[in-house]
């Protein structure tokens, strides 16, 4: 095995409870009386993409240029909320030093917004030095967004890394779709508000999990 791709945000660090936030305040500060609970949005998130999250949510009844705004305010607000409060998840940081010990290629794998992408690295730089990554992704790098499987197709043709000699980790059943389909073996690592069901095999222990994979592969 050469490569080990960190699929969604969630796959590095918990942010899901942030995000809900930032997008209700969002709704408040545009004059929206919406309030996604927190059995709205673990529903909603399952399939990645705020912006279309925002457009079903309103039922087509915004204009692109106000579901654009609504969503920069959420940008904004979960970069207020972000400060000082991530940290990776258990055994990321771990799976970062075995990939750097055993010169593996290692990429963060989004289709998320740039914006989102460096949030996300300037909150966690105490403790992911993200110069160790071969390649960074966002929405840009692909026209079609998870689960499709291109952003992984993109990645894998950047790196010149070979399918076969690849592990992907996702945090929902979706992104895990998204690597599958790209014939790329995938650890699922459910965040805390993914939805399953028991038959699903999961990772608890995430650096054990890559360690003994690579051991067998």
């Amino acid at each position: 095995m050469t490569t080990i791709f960190f699929g969604s945000i969630g796959s590095i660090v918990e942010t899901s409870e942030i995000q809900r936030k930032a997008f209700n305040k969002a709704f408040q500060k545009f004059g929206l009386d919406w309030y996604w609970n927190v059995g709205n949005y673990i529903n909603m998130i399952q399939k990645p993409g705020g912006i279309k999250r925002i457009k079903k949510y309103s039922k087509s009844n915004l204009s692109k240029i106000e579901i654009m705004e609504i969503y920069n305010l959420k940008i904004k607000y979960f970069n207020e909320y972000c400060i000082k409060n991530l940290k990776p998840r258990s055994g990321v940081v771990d799976v970062i030093k075995f990939s750097k010990d055993n010169k593996i290629k290692i990429g963060f794998i989004t289709t998320t917004s740039k914006e989102t992408i460096d949030i996300i690295k300037n909150n966690l730089s105490k403790h992911i030095n993200f110069d160790k990554f071969d390649i960074i992704t966002y929405d840009k790098h692909s026209k079609r967004r998870k689960p499709y499987p291109d952003i992984y197709d993109y990645a894998i043709s950047e790196l010149k890394s070979k399918k076969s000699k690849t592990l992907a980790i996702e945090d929902t059943l979706s992104s895990v779709q998204s690597a599958r389909s790209a014939n790329i073996k995938t650890i699922f690592f459910p965040g805390e508000y993914a939805v399953y069901n028991n038959s699903e095999k999961v990772s608890s222990n995430i650096f054990e999990d890559v360690r003994n994979f690579f051991e067998k592969n």
